[in-house]
């Protein structure tokens, strides 16, 4: 395992909050479940997510019990600084050498994204925890090849285009980032989350 990788801080960070300008990741808990089902479940997400199903509070409810049970995953419910449920954002599939992980579940609620950079804030809170505090080497993220808002949003914060690759045979894009070319850009894309809290 490498010497800087942290798998207690994912523990850790299930029972913490990361405070940001705009939002809050918030460890998620069954209390978000219901809003978190009925976002999921929109015709748009279960387009987006491959979801051929639609979820249930119990579905969800079963989900979280695993979740829990697992040492390589952690979850948040994304809140604005109101307090209001907007979304949720992943990270997962944690190598034990702590060497790559997957970010996933990201979604923003489409009727409250426009009111300020919810989903460029949340990006970046995520990738600065995996890597800065996780202290991971590389992030995987897997998009639809015709989600082009979550394609651009993988470009701009440095992911590189690996492959093509198909989920339950629908083609999806294998992309990577690692530490390096997120630095890259991360000062000029955080210059936006800025800007808006300054007007």
């Amino acid at each position: 395992m490498s010497s800087n990788f942290r798998f207690d801080a994912v523990q850790e960070y299930r029972h913490k909050e990361i405070n940001g300008v705009c939002i809050d990741l918030v460890p998620f808990e069954m209390k978000y479940a219901e809003e978190f089902v009925s976002m999921r479940n929109s015709e748009r997400n279960k387009y987006f997510f491959n979801q051929q199903v639609n979820l249930t509070v119990e579905s969800q409810k079963v989900w979280y019990e695993k979740y829990l049970s697992r040492p390589d995953d952690i979850f948040w419910a994304i809140l604005n600084k109101r307090g209001k449920f907007i979304g949720t954002t992943r990270l997962y599939d944690i190598a034990p050498d702590g060497s790559i992980l997957e970010q996933g579940s990201f979604m923003i609620d489409e009727r409250v994204a426009k009111e300020a950079p919810y989903a460029i804030e949340a990006n970046i809170m995520c990738l600065d925890f995996a890597f800065d505090v996780l202290k991971v080497k590389e992030i995987i993220n897997r998009d639809r090849n015709d989600n082009k808002v979550m394609n651009n949003l993988s470009r701009k914060f440095g992911f590189r285009f690996i492959r093509d690759t198909e989920v339950n045979g629908v083609p999806y894009r294998y992309c990577l980032c690692n530490h390096e070319d997120y630095m890259s850009v991360r000062d000029d894309i955080y210059s936006l989350i800025k800007y808006w809290s300054e007007r």
